[in-house]
């Protein structure tokens, strides 16, 4: 991960928008590097466009950056990139998509009881199913509790929402840095087909499989830094 070092790498954080998720990661990146953790206002019902403003408001103009984005932030990273609102060296999609994932399912959860689901005391069984291993769930559940128990269940929801309306996939194509998607092969939150469905509208993003659940950067730091690492000495 030497590659790493001294360079700027900006994440991007998923559906809370705290940036608290990244914790797990930072230990293992090297000395030398610049790091920007962008964060979503927990208070304020933001636009996709919006959002994308937010984010590209964060990240200084003058140092292109490795610009790691999970979840929720993969579309607005790919259309903050290929519109040119932000210059980048290499981007890098974690557990995303381009449009919205399970539609019908996605669009099911926005009726049901999703605030009580994304409370910090959360069902174990749902996220059981989220998370998979039990030595994760126990890993895992502290971070989830602190991150959530920071941010409204209608914050979360109306950013449900957007994931619901979303597909940047006319700007993913338009993008002319590289590209690697790293996906987890136990995710259940977003299904393989969105990385299939990105490499056959973008045939130059690459696509590096983790042995983790949907939370990837967090149950695997030092595998997906690697991956990213591997994929940068290449370009």
């Amino acid at each position: 991960m030497t590659l790493l070092r001294n360079q700027h790498l900006v994440f991007m954080p998923g559906m809370d928008g705290t940036g608290l998720s990244f914790e797990p990661v930072l230990p293992f990146l090297p000395d030398g590097g610049k790091i920007t953790i962008v964060r979503y206002p927990i208070d304020k019902f933001l636009s996709f466009e919006e959002t994308l403003e937010c984010a590209a408001s964060q990240i200084p103009p003058d140092d292109p950056p490795i610009v790691i984005a999970e979840s929720f932030s993969g579309p607005v990273a790919v259309k903050m990139i290929g519109t040119g609102r932000v210059k980048a060296k290499a981007l890098i999609l974690c557990a995303t998509f381009t449009k919205t994932p399970r539609p019908f399912i996605w669009r099911v959860m926005r009726f049901l009881r999703l605030p009580m689901l994304i409370k910090p005391d959360m069902p174990k069984r749902f996220f059981r199913f989220v998370i998979g291993d039990d030595e994760l769930i126990y890993k895992l559940l502290p971070l989830w509790k602190k991150i959530h128990s920071q941010v409204p269940a209608r914050v979360m929801q109306h950013r449900l929402k957007i994931i619901n309306e979303v597909d940047v996939t006319t700007w993913l194509v338009k993008i002319k840095i590289p590209c690697c998607y790293l996906q987890g092969v136990n995710d259940r939150v977003v299904p393989a087909s969105c990385a299939e469905e990105i490499k056959k509208s973008a045939p130059f993003v690459e696509i590096r499989k983790i042995n983790a659940p949907h939370f990837i950067l967090q149950a695997e730091p030092k595998a997906c830094l690697k991956a990213i690492a591997d994929f940068c000495i290449k370009q």
